[in-house]
């Protein structure tokens, strides 16, 4: 989601509010231009927003399979989004880090 992201719902909860405003001067349940738009836009936004919710934590929360670059004890450890080499096959349990030191994904091994 991002800036972008966080603009366009600020941009969208302006526009709610405002449309909420319209719709509580007499009379009372009228019908007000772009409804149908907007609610359209208010659903496409949220969305986008539960998607990146669901990413985050997948990534953050649940964790992601490491990739194992080999079967040697000297094979590399990578991280799944950034492939960062995090460990060596041979290291123990212990001593492999449960999130990416540059770029926090949770490491599943």
């Amino acid at each position: 989601m991002g800036k972008k992201g966080t603009n366009a719902i600020e941009k969208l909860a302006k526009e709610l509010t405002a449309y909420a405003k319209m719709y509580r001067e007499p009379p009372y349940g009228r019908e007000i231009d772009g409804t149908p738009e907007l609610l359209e836009k208010a659903a496409l936004e949220l969305m986008e927003a539960s998607d990146s919710i669901v990413a985050l934590k997948k990534r953050y929360m649940d964790g992601m399979k490491v990739h194992y670059r080999g079967d040697d004890e000297s094979d590399g450890i990578e991280c799944p989004m950034c492939g960062c080499e995090v460990a060596r096959n041979d290291d123990f349990e212990d001593m492999k880090p449960k999130h990416c030191p540059d770029c926090g994904t949770k490491l599943l091994y």
